[in-house]
């Protein structure tokens, strides 16, 4: 079956212990990409010695974007019963885990005044973006249409990521703090797209739509961003690193 684009296609059914049950396949790549995000965050808490808040904030992202991904495939798979408010918690937990990663990448900056300033912005942002999603979510056609409800949470996922591991990222290695701020910028190249795929609806069959295609790039994004992690502490960057 050719793929579709601009359009989804009907829903995949299943029955289990006599419940209607749908998508199986984002249920299986949701839980696949939210395992590993939370295995990721358990290496970075358990291997990663230092409390730099470098490290820090990017174990509470994969925390949070795995728990929030995980809890993902349980909406998709019990949509029938939990209908659109069972995606809230998803939603959720995505302006979060970008906060995580804006303030991560903020902290690595080496003037303190604009970290200062960066992480203002960074969390005022994040106010405005829940306050215009609770309007859209109390005020808007949320179950005729639930994209609309997903539509401030993307909007803020490309500008978070491409601004703080793609721009910030690219900055500390131009200027030469360390060449494995690469693997940053190159987990923003592989992951941006999905959120473009999810809204241009571009699904490739229907055992693997729009859905299942973006959880491959988010998982091959947060690969690079573990490396990206890793690497630098072997490479020495510590709490007292940035002053």
């Amino acid at each position: 079956m050719l793929g579709l684009i601009f359009a989804d296609f009907d829903k995949i059914h299943f029955s289990l212990f006599g419940l209607d049950l749908v998508e199986p396949m984002a249920l299986v790549t949701d839980s696949i990409l939210g395992i590993t995000s939370v295995v990721f965050g358990i290496l970075v808490m358990r291997k990663i010695k230092t409390e730099h808040p470098f490290y820090s904030y990017w174990m509470w992202f994969f925390f949070v974007f795995g728990v929030g991904a995980f809890y993902g495939g349980l909406s998709h798979i019990f949509f029938n019963y939990w209908g659109v408010v069972g995606k809230f918690g998803t939603w959720i937990a995505g302006p979060i885990s970008i906060y995580c990663i804006e303030q991560a990448m903020i902290s690595a900056h080496p003037n303190s005044k604009t970290v200062n300033l960066l992480k203002g912005i960074s969390f005022w942002k994040l106010v405005i973006v829940f306050t215009v999603w609770i309007c859209i979510v109390t005020m808007g056609p949320i179950h005729e249409k639930p994209a609309i409800g997903f539509l401030p949470i993307a909007i803020n996922t490309i500008v978070g990521v491409l601004i703080s591991a793609g721009v910030l990222g690219r900055y500390y290695y131009k200027r030469g703090l360390s060449i494995n701020y690469k693997y940053f910028v190159l987990g923003v190249i592989v992951m941006l797209p999905s959120a473009f795929i999810f809204l241009m609806k571009i699904n490739l069959h229907p055992w693997f739509d729009k859905n299942d295609l973006s959880h491959v790039l988010l998982l091959a994004g947060i690969i690079y961003f573990y490396l990206g992690c890793k690497r630098l502490y072997k490479e020495g960057l510590n709490q007292d690193a940035y002053i």
